[in-house]
């Protein structure tokens, strides 16, 4: 019950597993019943969900389900406060320094408690846009874009390689802009097209036309 298996699926691989008869299956409680006991007894044994910036990341998180490396970096911006944690693997960092132009984007609506967003890096391979670094940071500041672009680089040399891309797609945060010019300032900087655009129409929004918009061709 330590595990991160659903519940769901936990309950059906047993179910495969007995073999039983179309009537012994049938009497058996549903997965409805079983999952509130179920729940209970995985939270005996699971973290307790924290509310403090402060704690260790138990070795389970900090491993693929090959038990290769997947925690890269976890520290503090100041002395226990601001943690920041970035999780990647060897295979990843290969493609971050390997590729010349990288993709950054901020997630707020899944972020977990403690941390102000998930700071995603992709990169374009085999056609498709690939992510190569998910990282928990605990606020929007420049100086905290800056002190991970440096450890970046600091990993990129750890590995003989350098952490110095081409071209960086981003939305148009004005401290993330910042961060990219000091630390990359021959980088080519584009805005993301998706970003442009809803930001075009929060504007429309903000100005009272969206009827308009939506309803009048000529407007759009």
């Amino acid at each position: 019950m330590s595990e991160t298996t659903s519940i769901t699926k936990i309950y059906d691989e047993e179910i495969a597993k007995a073999y039983l008869s179309e009537g012994g299956a049938a009497a058996l409680p549903t997965v409805i019943e079983y999952r509130s006991n179920m729940s209970k007894a995985r939270r005996k044994k699971t973290s307790v969900i924290l509310t403090s910036c402060i704690f260790e990341i138990p070795m389970f998180y900090q491993q693929t389900l090959a038990q290769k490396r997947f925690l890269l970096m976890d520290f503090f911006l100041k002395r226990g406060a601001e943690h920041v944690i970035v999780y990647s693997t060897d295979q990843q960092m290969h493609l971050l320094f390997n590729n010349e132009t990288i993709f950054i984007d901020g997630t707020f609506s899944t972020v977990p408690n403690g941390f102000n967003q998930v700071f995603s890096i992709h990169v374009q391979e085999f056609g498709q846009a690939v992510p190569v670094a998910f990282c928990l940071l605990p606020n929007r500041r420049a100086a905290t874009y800056i002190e991970l672009s440096r450890r970046f680089k600091h990993e990129a040399t750890l590995m003989n390689k350098q952490f110095q891309p081409q071209h960086v797609v981003s939305d148009f945060e004005s401290a993330l802009i910042s961060a990219i010019r000091q630390e990359f300032p021959r980088t080519k900087h584009s805005g993301c097209l998706f970003h442009f655009i809803q930001c075009v129409h929060h504007k429309i929004i903000e100005l009272g036309l969206g009827a308009d918009y939506a309803q009048v061709p000529a407007i759009r």
